[in-house]
């Protein structure tokens, strides 16, 4: 009696509801990346993405900023699909890192900045840009401690200006 109250019609949308659902949930993954186990002392590149800002929203190109470039010229790297429907920028850099060795190394030189590169860095300074750096596929992280409080962040700052002056 009770299937008499429930038409025939439910019954088929429910089945062709359910089909679907079934179908649009069986996924698969394709990766372009891999997991790479590294070993003490193996050389990692880090990359570079948009230089962006919680001031103002237009992101800058990494490049667009007077630092190092790669000594084989820059070149795009994106990583996964995701990263290119998010618009990422995502550069080679000379920076290298060993991995589970501390180290300072110097890689590159610059030629003395212009005015107009000094003004850029300023001002990019006073719009807090943050510099979006990858390791491994991973945002590098910057902490810090602040009234006892632990803050993370993705980047790290183009510049510092000093508390209570008009320089940056």
């Amino acid at each position: 009696m009770a299937c008499n109250l429930i038409p025939k019609r439910a019954y088929w949308v429910a089945f062709i509801y359910t089909v679907l659902v079934s179908h649009a949930c069986n996924g698969f993954y394709l990766s372009e990346n891999y997991m790479h186990t590294y070993s003490t002392g193996e050389e990692i590149y880090a990359k570079v993405n948009s230089l962006t800002s919680i001031y103002t929203v237009l992101p800058f190109s990494y490049y667009s900023l007077p630092y190092c470039k790669p000594h084989m010229g820059i070149k795009k790297s994106a990583e996964n699909l995701g990263q290119l429907l998010m618009g990422d920028q995502i550069l080679n850099s000379p920076d290298r890192f060993r991995l589970n060795v501390n180290e300072s190394v110097f890689l590159c030189t610059t030629s003395p900045l212009s005015e107009h590169e000094v003004k850029l860095l300023k001002q990019r300074t006073r719009d807090l840009y943050q510099v979006n750096m990858i390791l491994d596929n991973l945002p590098a992280m910057r902490f810090a401690q602040q009234n006892g409080i632990k803050i993370q962040w993705t980047g790290f700052p183009v510049g510092y200006a000093l508390p209570n002056s008009n320089e940056v």
